[in-house]
């Protein structure tokens, strides 16, 4: 008979952790887009598969793991942005199976009464709950480092909780490892959640939530808050503490050293060249980034918060209650130490996003905190069914139905941003152009496409500043091109060295003096007497082309190439007036702060050509033209709406 149980038991286990990982897979493939969005998708997609240096702080723990990956998936055929898509994918549904894991140890040890036939498919429920939230889906199907890190803090929470609970230092080990990986990724966010891990040592974190207790008086708080401070110091002083924070170190090093080591290597994509302690620290530090957590902006943070409560709620959306319930719980059993990590971190996270000036990806930053979150959904779904076990029959009901309800605003399989951009590049570009590009989304993800899937190598397409993020890239993806302009070309990075050294490996360029402006046009004409001597087009977007002509190096004159303007005539990109793309129709475009910049693009691109085909008298090329042009504009007042602080008057 008690074998008989054994067996139901471990059968349950086995089925409902199964179940946490395959439910994720199920939920993020069923609508997944094999294409390469905004922000810095192709960026990824671009170093993991060179082992390249990634943008501040360079990612290392996921790049490594994600090149590894990557090519093991490139031995059985795999494309490479569907290998990296999967990867994210695994990441995810791997978080949830542990997440499940947590949950179990948790019930177990705070509702010791529950049998294991109910804990087990509670903490599955539970767990998967996660991937079924707007945010945490959105992110787990691109080609990002969020959903790695999601992965990293589920290996961290694990470890602790296990650690906590049965006080084994091996534990320790997996807890290190998770904020090792974490901290060697999206360092900030694990940096800010690192003080919470000291509650984890304290022996009161769990407590047993079948035992009803009265509310703690004020007075008698107060007399607890007097031994926090010896507290917290055993913990600091703790042999076990220090255990965790060396082998943290230790991993975490090994990473930036690998990071460090790889700089010195000859890539064509190499960001910052960390391969100095003074650059590394820059770029550990978030480079030229790092401004945008500096600046005040007067009323950002009123603008902000509309929108991260919106994703708040839709992260839980139909088990809000749950989480709330559980909350609740925890203060009513007097185990405030879940409360401080959960809604401590929470709030922690959000008050930095708030005041930070920033669009693209800013609600990937709260994943981490919505995973930490979680940790009370459990708990409320207990308090439900303390008033009838029958009622756990409502969780998959209320899991489906948030299913159906995020799948179309999750839906990517259409939102083909790559695939549109490249085919207006063909589409646009004559044989052999040279073209300069403002827009860091259709730069970097020519680059992918030129590197790693052999698209359109008869092309030069530069970012306006010229170096793109290092200026070595101009020798290693066009050698024969820069020794035509090099004198030229070197002097300019030499005199933006000597005034801004970071930024010859960095994206951007300050022409903040005259000697140094006077390099960089010089180095423009220089590329446009080579185009006027081979008789190629010289091609530029909208917003370089205003640069240009201000600084006279280019004229009223120009004509239209489809999506780029240019100084001859190539009878090429009538078809970007039909602006056929996909992603446009597609829900996920109104909550996408990423896209902003690109519409932006396109309203520059489309009012180009409607005032110049409306020059030429062409009638139907310019009603085109405006078709398009009032649609983009209806788009950005439905995403102005939504997301008010990206379109906010500077």
């Amino acid at each position: 008979m008690a074998s008989s149980v054994m067996n139901r038991k471990a059968i349950s286990f086995a089925i409902t952790a199964l179940l946490s990982f395959a439910i994720p897979v199920i939920v993020v493939l069923s609508n997944a887009g094999y294409f390469l969005g905004f922000a810095d998708a192709a960026e990824f997609a671009l170093v993991t598969k060179i082992a390249g240096i990634a943008h501040p702080p360079g990612f290392p723990s996921y790049v490594l793991t994600g090149a590894v990956w990557s090519s093991i998936t490139d031995f059985v055929g795999i494309p490479s942005i569907k290998s990296m898509i999967w990867f994210s994918v695994f990441c995810a549904a791997a978080a949830c199976l542990l997440l499940h894991l947590t949950f179990c140890r948790i019930l177990k040890f705070s509702y010791p009464a529950i049998n294991d036939l109910t804990r087990y498919p509670v903490s599955m429920l539970a767990a998967v709950v996660f991937i079924t939230g707007l945010t945490s889906w959105h992110w787990s199907g691109n080609v990002e480092v969020y959903s790695f890190q999601v992965f990293s803090f589920a290996i961290a929470l694990f470890g602790l909780t296990k650690y906590n609970i049965q006080k084994k230092r091996t534990a320790l080990t997996i807890a290190a490892l998770g904020i090792s990986l974490g901290l060697a990724n999206h360092h900030l966010t694990m940096i800010l959640f690192l003080p919470f891990t000291l509650f984890f040592f304290y022996d009161d974190l769990f407590t047993n939530l079948n035992v009803k207790k009265p509310v703690v008086k004020s007075s008698a708080r107060k007399v607890k808050k007097v031994d926090t401070v010896p507290a917290l110091i055993a913990v600091l002083n703790s042999r076990d503490f220090l255990l965790l924070t060396v082998i943290s170190i230790c991993i975490t090093t090994f990473f930036y050293g690998w990071l460090f080591i790889r700089a010195g290597a000859d890539l064509p994509f190499k960001f910052g060249n960390p391969d100095t302690f003074s650059r590394l620290f820059y770029h550990l530090s978030g480079g030229a980034w790092i401004k945008n957590t500096q600046a005040e902006v007067k009323g950002l943070a009123a603008l902000r918060f509309p929108f991260f409560m919106s994703i708040t709620f839709q992260q839980f959306l139909l088990f809000l209650p749950f989480l709330i319930m559980g909350i609740i719980e925890c203060v009513k059993k007097n185990s405030f130490k879940i409360i401080y990590i959960g809604i401590g971190y929470y709030l922690l996270m959000l008050l930095y996003q708030l005041r930070i000036d920033q669009t693209a990806d800013t609600d990937a930053y709260m994943l981490p905190a919505f995973f930490v979150l979680s940790l009370f959904l459990p708990i409320g779904i207990m308090l439900l069914l303390s008033f009838n076990k029958k009622l756990i029959v409502i969780l998959p009901i209320l899991l489906i139905a948030q299913v159906i309800i995020n799948f179309p605003k999750t839906d990517k399989r259409n939102f083909n941003v790559d695939e549109t951009l490249m085919r207006e590049i063909d589409r646009s570009a004559p044989l052999n152009s040279t073209i300069l590009i403002a827009d860091w989304t259709t730069v970097i993800q020519y680059y992918y496409y030129r590197l790693v899937e052999g698209f359109r190598p008869d092309l030069i397409v530069l970012n306006y500043d010229l170096k793109f993020t290092n200026y070595k890239i101009l020798a290693e993806v066009y050698p024969n091109f820069y020794k035509e302009i090099k004198p030229e070309y070197d002097r300019f990075v030499e005199l933006l060295g000597q005034a801004h050294p970071q930024e010859i490996y960095n994206t951007g360029c300050t022409l903040d003096n005259i000697q140094l402006l006077n390099s960089f046009t010089a180095t423009i004409k220089k590329i446009q007497q080579r185009c006027s001597t081979t008789n190629t087009p010289f091609l530029c977007d909208p917003k370089t082309y205003i640069f240009l002509m201000q600084n006279g190096l280019m004229n009223n004159n120009a004509i239209v190439s489809g999506c780029f303007v240019s100084t001859i005539p190539t009878n090429r990109g009538e078809l970007f007036l039909d602006l056929d793309y996909a992603w446009l129709k597609s829900p996920l475009l109104l909550n996408e702060p990423s896209a902003t910049d690109k519409l932006v693009d396109l309203e520059a691109a489309l009012d180009f050509n409607k005032n110049y085909y409306k020059s030429l008298g062409n009638e139907l090329k310019y009603a085109k033209a405006l078709h398009s042009y009032e649609r983009i504009k209806e788009l950005q007042r439905k995403m102005k709406r939504n997301m008010p602080f990206v379109y906010r008057s500077n």
